[in-house]
């Protein structure tokens, strides 16, 4: 085998096969083509049987390009990326150079399309690539050159410079006149437009120094170590230390952009800013002091906190006892000033809101929590449904995968004989409450109805104790004869879910979703028709004595749906403190003595325990473990 061509792809449908088309028409005995796909969402595959596919967990493009140096059988290395093209005769023309100079590495003319006017022409062997063009697919390797030298993996950008620096173009050279690579400069996915959206991190350190003098050396370990995981680029008119080259880019002073700037100070330096991360998003825009989008905000970071990095961003306004509660489990972000967030996946949890423009991410699900109550509702095409019920998907009549929502146990209190969590509206049945509480009086039956409500109700009942929303809704359940859901439909209503889960009986219209929830009547509970007064089970159902029954609350079936989709990772954030200490989130801006500078609002802080809990009783702290 004379020429091994190694292609990490990445999501490059449909780019990809345009590339192979081009090269089906060249492909000989002498050539193979290997395919590293780096976990794409959808796993590549080609009828083109001279092309050697090979999967594996998505790990960069460093990754891939060493797997494809490891399995390569050539005596010629050349890598392509996945998303741009070749000449015609790419092939032919790199195997007859290799046949008539058997050169130890080739350089060859490139442009770009797609919007960028670029093209590097070469015209004589002593030419050099200009300083920013410091990639592997216009140069052709012999592979004794290469040897064991592998890309660095740490490295999600600039490794291309390291290898090349690390190989040590040395030897017999040769180039190819003709442009032999066309370098695609619009493609949606690529790793370029990724890094600059930045979803892939990065770190760009730019030293600007008028002059390197022999007496700085010290460069030489600071840009080693930093040359491990980090871009370095030294600019500057003049350069002492010939040795700095192993390690950075040299560049004569010019407009830059970076992640820091080191040495003297420059205008020609702009610092790019590096977006907030983290592996799940929940976009909520806004979560009020109780409902079922914030019941299950919170049941899915409580739960899933265990297996992902969780954010949690919202824009339109936070209840603070939702906030802090949120704390423990998650990053909560305001999207105030529309910082750049990067993340794996999305979920949106606001049907008629798009994801936000600042927040970038691989893939995104739409959590559908409603039915839909008004024909004009529409649920957007650009992104994956994921409904909380058949029932929610039945009433969209929409394709999806139907999760059903979590529950988790809490803390029990004092409660009452009936109690209701409701808004007071048609939908969810305040006329029928007061025509069932007329009902109950007409019989004689001694009773309090304690209804949670964050509206002011249109009338009001003897024996109706309205209460404005809290989260220890279920301590007040717990010790209820029954609770009671009347609304005219529900995508999964969370309430009848938590209080089955406590054992307490539920008494509810034929909501459709009802079997989905575990429902079954006269063991969780009993159906009140949509017209009350039909209701002919009254007696029955106030001398039953269904409570105490159990109720499968177990989420590991859940917790599975998920993490298939969502795929396997290892958080990174870890809430635990050392002994002796508590994390605390901060709960406004101050300046600690201490610490010697400013806190800001939610920032975590390790603290002595005499300190947490004297903070957290002035109001600086909330103790999150």
């Amino acid at each position: 085998m004379i020429l091994s061509i190694i292609i990490p792809a990445y999501n490059a449908e449909p780019y990809i096969n345009e590339l192979l088309d081009r090269l089906a028409t060249q492909i000989t005995k002498d050539c193979e083509v290997l395919i590293i796909d780096d976990g794409s969402r959808k796993p590549f595959s080609t009828s083109y049987e001279w092309a050697t596919v090979t999967r594996q967990k998505n790990a960069g493009a460093s990754a891939a390009r060493n797997a494809g140096l490891d399995m390569a059988k050539g005596q010629y290395i050349a890598f392509i990326d996945a998303d741009d093209l070749v000449a015609d005769n790419y092939i032919e023309t790199i195997l007859n150079k290799i046949k008539t100079e058997k050169f130890d590495y080739c350089y060859m003319s490139w442009r770009a399309f797609g919007g960028w006017n670029m093209a590097v022409n070469l015209v004589s062997i002593d030419q050099e690539f200009p300083p920013f063009n410091c990639c592997v697919w216009n140069r052709i390797y012999k592979r004794s050159m290469i040897g064991k030298v592998r890309f660095n993996t740490l490295k999600p950008c600039a490794e291309d410079a390291q290898f090349i620096r690390d190989v040590k173009e040395t030897g017999k050279k040769a180039f190819i006149a003709d442009c032999m690579y066309f370098y695609r400069s619009n493609a949606v996915d690529s790793l370029t437009k990724r890094a600059k959206a930045g979803k892939v991190e990065t770190r760009r350190i730019v030293y600007h120094f008028p002059v390197v003098t022999p007496d700085m050396d010290y460069l030489i370990n600071e840009f080693k170590e930093l040359d491990y995981d980090s871009e370095v680029i030294l600019m500057t008119n003049k350069n002492e230390i010939p040795e700095l080259a192993k390690y950075a880019m040299i560049v004569q002073p010019q407009r830059i952009s970076g992640t820091e700037l080191r040495g003297k100070p420059t205008e020609l330096f702009r610092k790019v800013e590096q977006p907030l991360r983290t592996q799940i998003l929940l976009y909520v825009s806004q979560l009020y002091d109780i409902g079922g989008i914030e019941t299950w905000t919170y049941n899915f970071c409580q739960q899933m906190h265990k297996y992902y990095d969780l954010m949690v961003v919202w824009d339109k306004g936070m209840d603070p006892v939702q906030k802090r509660r949120l704390l423990r489990f998650a990053q909560v972000v305001e999207n105030k000033h529309q910082q750049p967030i990067v993340c794996d996946t999305v979920l949106n949890c606001r049907t008629a809101l798009p994801i936000p423009s600042n927040i970038s991410y691989d893939s995104a699900f739409q959590i559908v929590h409603t039915c839909k109550m008004q024909k004009h509702w529409e649920l957007r095409d650009d992104i994956e449904k994921i409904f909380v019920s058949e029932a929610a998907r039945k009433s969209w009549g929409s394709e999806g995968q139907i999760i059903t929502n979590m529950t988790v146990q809490q803390n029990i209190k004092k409660s009452y004989l009936f109690v209701s969590a409701t808004r007071l509206s048609w939908e969810k049945g305040e006329n029928r409450i007061h025509r069932l509480a007329q009902m109950l009086k007409d019989r004689g039956v001694l009773f309090t109805w304690l209804v949670f409500s964050d509206h002011e109700p249109k009338q009001y009942t003897d024996s109706l104790v309205y209460r404005k929303p809290t989260l220890d809704i279920m301590s007040y359940v717990q010790k209820a004869d029954a609770f009671i859901q009347l609304s005219d439909m529900e995508a999964f209503c969370y309430s009848i879910v938590e209080a089955m889960s406590l054992g307490v009986p539920v008494w509810t219209t034929p909501l459709e979703v009802l079997p989905e929830l575990g429902f079954v009547e006269g063991k969780t509970g009993w159906i009140i028709p949509f017209e009350v007064e039909q209701l002919k089970t009254l007696d029955e159902m106030l001398n039953s004595n269904l409570k105490g029954f159990k109720y499968n609350h177990d989420n590991s079936n859940i917790i599975s749906q998920w993490r298939d989709l969502l795929g396997d990772m290892t958080p990174t954030r870890k809430i635990e403190a050392k002994p002796g200490y508590n994390l605390v989130a901060a709960l406004r801006n101050y300046f600690d003595k201490p610490l010697n500078r400013h806190v800001s609002e939610n920032e975590i802080l390790e603290v002595p325990e005499n300190i947490a809990q004297k903070g957290a009783k002035s109001g600086f702290y909330e103790i999150i473990a």
